[in-house]
């Protein structure tokens, strides 16, 4: 295969794992339509961020690391859906409780930790790492050039931030946050559950 052919399997692949629902997609998309615009996209820049790191870290062999070291693996588990969990238990706890608005004094760190919870919430993930590994164990071979595994790891920045750019951009219209806004038990209730669920689900997961 070329390298042309292999980063092109490389945007492919990501695409069709990014765009399937997951805990990126529930915490980028509730956080657009809660607060505003600004911090959907920082939101989705610490998401873009953690692919990063991930992708990076899978070539830089600790991807191997997990699947050779069991214990590694299942501590990196229970952390991320710890993580997921308590993400989770947060949104149902305050479903009921009104919007706040915090002063445009604010902002900074109000950006600040939409990054931060965007970044943590890719980076807690250890499927992340395994799936990266696997797909670049697939396509590169032993003599790739460095610039190539740079070229890949761009892509999956690239893609990861105009992807959860938009849905941020997308759900923090004045419409989505008006509707939001009617609905928003309902809705912060079923995103605290799907956090939940996928945070179980990967802390009880079999060894």
């Amino acid at each position: 295969m070329t390298d042309w052919g292999v980063l092109g399997a490389v945007f492919a692949v990501h695409v069709l794992a990014m765009v399937s629902p997951g805990p990126n997609v529930i915490v980028v998309t509730q956080v657009a339509a809660s607060a505003t615009r600004r911090a959907g996209v920082w939101t989705a820049l610490g998401i873009a961020a953690g692919a990063g790191l991930m992708s990076s870290a899978a070539l830089a062999g600790l991807s191997v690391l997990l699947t050779q070291f069991a214990w590694l693996h299942d501590g990196l588990r229970l952390v991320g859906g710890s993580y997921l969990v308590y993400l989770g238990f947060r949104l149902l706890r305050g479903a009921a409780a009104p919007l706040v608005f915090a002063r445009e004094g604010a902002r900074a760190a109000r950006d600040r930790q939409a990054f931060r919870l965007g970044l943590l919430t890719n980076v807690t993930n250890p499927k992340a790492l395994l799936f990266y590994g696997s797909v670049f164990a697939a396509l590169f071979a032993p003599s790739s050039p460095p610039a190539l595994k740079v070229a890949a790891v761009a892509i999956i920045v690239a893609n990861s931030s105009a992807f959860h750019v938009a849905l941020a951009c997308l759900f923090s219209t004045p419409r989505a946050q008006a509707g939001y806004r009617r609905v928003k038990p309902w809705v912060d209730r079923v995103a605290g559950a799907g956090l939940a669920a996928l945070g179980l689900r990967l802390v009880l997961a079999p060894r």
